[in-house]
């Protein structure tokens, strides 16, 4: 009788041990090995791609007019004028994470052991769930490549700046829509025609202002959680959480706006969010800039189809790699003169 109850528990201890180790095998964090691609495998085209000096250069929908000259008071008010400068540069990075907590840009670390639940959120059936952490991450400002006084925001280094773990509005729906209570009118079938159009216009790299309900090719910008339905592109998902996550921010005041005419002297706060003002590149779990893509450049539009810089060159869509971690390139527009404040 004794060796019965031997043999029990070991067989009890056996499977118990095999289902500990396959859900930690399901749930482990990875690390995106940021800091080994800081050089070789970040779009530093992206630069360019934005650039204007005294109103000569290419930029975005919504950007200030092509005059070259600006007129803007410095920091005790007074007057002084100065030339329009405007660029992307590298300003956030935005994970996506299935694991609460789990943060692949800090070497796949868990931030805290989820001993009472908090972030945790039963998916239901058909849809699926994200978390999403924001950093800033300066990356001209970090390595000392170059700094230029226009719209700073004081950060200089690597900082968590956002968890939604903690933010009670992006694991529920009905809270969020007091955020952002125009989300009932994009959930309308009239929407729907309206949005459509503005994956095309994104595809062919253009991304309209005026369209600021709708979030491209990736799916339906609201509600601003991290709920996702009827979409099941992974890197989708992922561009999608990206985008909801810059929203939210935009909506609580916590982004401001850096391109305008009415933002040339002063960055603003923004509630609906400039689109143009950002664009994307993946570098985890394969960097955008490791190979060329469709586009012929390896950062895009948010909303952008995931046909043109995801499926071409291969890779991204892993199984075990569906958590992503995007650089966000933020254009700026300021009043440069020597001697001038921001």
């Amino acid at each position: 009788m004794k060796k019965f109850f031997i043999t029990i528990l070991t067989i009890m201890t056996v499977m118990f041990s095999a289902t500990s180790n396959a859900a930690t095998t399901d749930n482990i964090c990875k690390d995106a090995e940021i800091w080994t691609k800081i050089i070789d495998q970040i779009c530093w085209s992206c630069f360019t791609e934005g650039f204007s000096l005294m109103g000569v250069g290419k930029k975005p929908d919504g950007a200030s007019d092509n005059n070259p000259f600006c007129m803007c008071n410095d920091n005790i008010g007074v007057p002084y004028a100065g030339t329009k400068l405007s660029y992307f540069a590298p300003m956030r990075l935005i994970e996506t994470v299935k694991l609460p907590w789990c943060t692949p840009t800090l070497g796949g670390i868990t931030l805290q052991d989820d001993f009472v639940g908090m972030g945790t959120v039963k998916a239901k059936k058909g849809s699926g769930f994200w978390h999403s952490h924001y950093f800033a991450f300066p990356l001209m400002e970090m390595l000392e490549i170059l700094y230029i006084d226009c719209h700073q925001d004081g950060y200089i280094d690597l900082d968590l700046m956002y968890l939604s773990e903690v933010d009670p509005t992006w694991n529920n729906d009905l809270l969020a829509l007091l955020l952002s209570p125009e989300a009932i009118l994009f959930a309308t079938p009239l929407a729907q025609p309206w949005c459509a159009s503005d994956c095309a216009l994104i595809s062919a790299d253009s991304a309209p202002e005026s369209t600021f309900g709708c979030a491209g090719c990736d799916g339906h910008l609201y509600p601003f959680t991290g709920n996702i339905k009827g979409q099941t592109d992974n890197v989708a998902q992922t561009s999608l959480i990206a985008q909801r996550m810059i929203s939210s921010l935009h909506r609580k005041g916590l982004s401001k706006k850096t391109m305008g005419d009415a933002n040339v002297c002063e960055a603003h706060v923004a509630p609906f969010t400039p689109r143009s003002q950002y664009k994307f590149s993946m570098v985890y779990p394969r960097a955008e800039a490791d190979a060329q893509t469709d586009t012929g450049s390896c950062c895009h539009p948010m909303g952008q189809s995931t046909n043109l810089w995801c499926l071409p060159v291969g890779g991204r869509m892993r199984p075990g790699f569906e958590d992503a971690v995007y650089m966000l390139w933020q254009f700026k527009e300021c009043c440069l003169t020597l001697g001038s404040g921001d």
